[in-house]
């Protein structure tokens, strides 16, 4: 089933082009892993799906009432709240519903004389409690914060928290709501291994759509089922895993440098015609109008083809070149006295370090 169709999306900042022409199709299961050099425009792509930017040009159609999940940046709480009351707010509607059971059963309770209007109000409210999963709340939230680890973050006040525990947290808040296409952007990013590993098997069976960026090629493998990649503006789907996107474009590739390379060489023969065409219509006596003619046909011909572009068998490197001037020390970065702290809280203090080539 579609739940969200991009046609062609183009987006341009200080005049430079981002997106050209995106178009990728979602469906409601699907695990897209979207992967592309740094700068080519990523973010910028799950921005606009995420509807927090508009395109210059193009289209996204969504299903009727698409949720979606993504983590662009923290969100403020509660200064009172910990990480555990904000885990709890993934589920603010249900919480509501359980707040208007608890409140039925204390009207139940003292209202005697509207007991038949208040029981039905209560099995009302009992029944879409249930329909929406309310009674597996505590066993979702101790999933979720067995898998993270999330045990040491859950007491402490979450506006305390360092970026990164805050970041975890919310990554557990993003999971538990559920949406229909969640979207995460680097998520195995302050996990250990244990919550990498319990975060490949959750997303593996997530019952919506996944599409993430990563550079971890191991956790692409695990998880996702498509590769799309974004390259010179514009998105290309293998059907496959991370493995299976680098031997298909690498075999892409090849293909298509030798097909570059035979039209380079048809190109350089049509010029090298057309000049002697020119020469030997020069040459006669008098010049061949013939020639000419033929000539500018072949002219004509050569601007229909239309070109292959060059492919990048290899990603661009800078330009950059060190040198050094008499004698040099061998300690390359030093540490001294250094002291850090999260919330008036000690990581460690009074070190020195040296690291020597």
């Amino acid at each position: 089933m579609m739940i969200c169709d991009i046609q062609h999306l183009s987006k341009q900042f200080g005049g430079d082009d981002i997106l050209t022409d995106v178009s990728l199709f979602i469906q409601s299961h699907d695990r897209i892993g979207l992967i592309g050099r740094n700068g080519s425009g990523k973010t910028t792509f799950l921005r606009l799906l995420a509807r927090l930017d508009s395109p210059d040009t193009g289209t996204i159609y969504q299903k009727s009432g698409l949720s979606i999940g993504y983590l662009e940046q923290l969100p403020v709480f509660d200064p009172h709240m910990t990480g555990l009351d904000v885990l709890w707010t993934a589920f603010a509607p249900l919480l509501d519903l359980r707040q208007s059971l608890h409140r039925l059963e204390q009207e139940m309770a003292t209202k005697t004389d509207q007991l038949e209007s208040l029981l039905a109000q209560y099995t009302k409210v009992t029944e879409a409690f249930e329909r929406q999963g309310g009674y597996l709340l505590e066993s979702k939230v101790d999933r979720m914060i067995n898998g993270l680890r999330l045990h040491p973050l859950l007491d402490r006040p979450f506006d305390q928290l360092s970026g990164g525990e805050q970041t975890k947290i919310c990554l557990g808040r993003m999971l538990l709501s559920e949406p229909d296409l969640l979207i995460l952007d680097e998520p195995t990013n302050h996990l250990d291994l244990d919550a990498v590993e319990w975060l490949e098997s959750f997303l593996a069976h997530y019952a919506g759509a996944v599409l993430l960026v990563s550079h971890d090629r191991v956790f692409l493998d695990t998880v996702v089922t498509s590769i799309a990649e974004l390259e010179d503006g514009e998105v290309r789907l293998y059907h496959g895993n991370y493995t299976y996107y680098m031997t298909e474009k690498e075999r892409l590739l090849l293909e298509q440098f030798h097909a570059y390379q035979e039209q380079q060489k048809k190109i350089k023969q049509m010029k090298d015609a057309i000049r002697r065409l020119r020469q030997w219509a020069n040459e006669a006596s008098p010049p061949s109008e013939k020639l000419f003619r033929k000539a500018k046909s072949m002219e004509r011909a050569l601007d229909r083809i239309e070109r292959i572009k060059r492919p990048k068998l290899e990603a661009e490197t800078p330009d950059l070149t060190f040198t050094a001037q008499g004698k040099t020390s061998r300690t390359v970065y030093r540490l001294e006295d250094v002291g850090v702290s999260f919330t008036e809280s000690p990581l460690f203090h009074s070190l020195t370090v040296d690291i020597v080539a």
